[in-house]
């Protein structure tokens, strides 16, 4: 199997393992909380790589805690006294105080799981678990990647920063960001019941974060010196080369929807 056939493949696999977890939300949970594992676990060796230890199964276990909570915020308080436990054992019990071993944990669970949790809150409406909801929000995204990917390819002449991401270009985050928002409209107004313009709006904002997320992840591989953060899906790299942008959209989309635009989910 060739490098292209593979990539589609396990593409084609990625998008209905995802499409899937979205149909229920126990699903989503499981699979989104194994996601997390995985990607902390990715996260750890890009960190490694750079002389930054993580405190991995406290990680994972405050991750968990942060997750749920997210999701049953009436569990909040485990989380708080969890977070805190971690902050008293490390400084009571350990030989040496690291700081930036505390903040690499920390920031580990703040990267992760606390956006992956996101999901479900923002899939809810009126207390409901809706699945369009959150398949639509990941077509953005996937416009967004794969409309960048095809303008960059034609037109792409001018890097956007080269020193982060050699391959992306002005002339596919601009083609990106014009066409994810014809695509916004026209699935905002079919699937998420708001107007076409709103739905520009949204599209737009996928596409300008869903960018930064990818960059973002593309600085810490650079750092780290790898081209994959993993190898755990063939032909694409590990969990945070394929969640690099819905990391960055989710918190964007819960603010949006529960602070920003609140009518949706009432």
């Amino acid at each position: 199997m060739n490098k292209f056939v593979k990539r589609i493949f396990f593409g084609i696999i990625y998008v209905a393992i995802l499409i899937l977890g979205c149909s229920n939300q126990i699903y989503i949970s499981i699979l989104f909380l194994f996601v997390g594992v995985i990607g902390n676990l990715e996260l750890k060796k890009l960190l490694y790589n750079q002389g930054i230890k993580i405190d991995t199964w406290p990680a994972i276990f405050l991750g968990v805690c942060g997750y749920f909570s997210v999701i049953y915020p009436e569990i909040i308080s485990i989380f708080i006294i969890a977070l805190l436990g971690y902050l008293m054992m490390t400084t009571f019990y350990s030989k040496k105080i690291s700081f930036p071993k505390i903040g690499s944990t920390l920031f580990s669970i703040c990267y992760i799981f606390l956006p992956l949790a996101l999901a479900v809150p923002i899939a809810k409406h009126n207390d409901i678990f809706e699945p369009s909801i959150l398949i639509s929000l990941f077509i953005l995204i996937w416009a967004s990647d794969s409309w960048a990917y095809v303008t960059g390819s034609i037109f792409g002449k001018r890097k956007l920063l080269e020193k982060i991401s050699p391959n992306k270009t002005w002339e596919g985050f601009i083609g990106s960001f014009l066409l994810t928002s014809i695509t916004g409209g026209i699935v905002g107004l079919k699937y998420l019941d708001i107007s076409f313009v709103e739905g520009i709006f949204l599209g737009g904002l996928t596409s300008c974060i869903g960018t930064c997320g990818d960059l973002f992840q593309s600085m810490l591989k650079r750092a780290a010196k790898v081209k994959d953060s993993g190898n755990i899906l063939p032909g694409h790299g590990g969990i945070l080369d394929r969640f690099d942008s819905i990391l960055f959209c989710l918190p964007s989309y819960y603010v949006y929807f529960y602070f920003i635009r609140p009518s949706i989910f009432n």
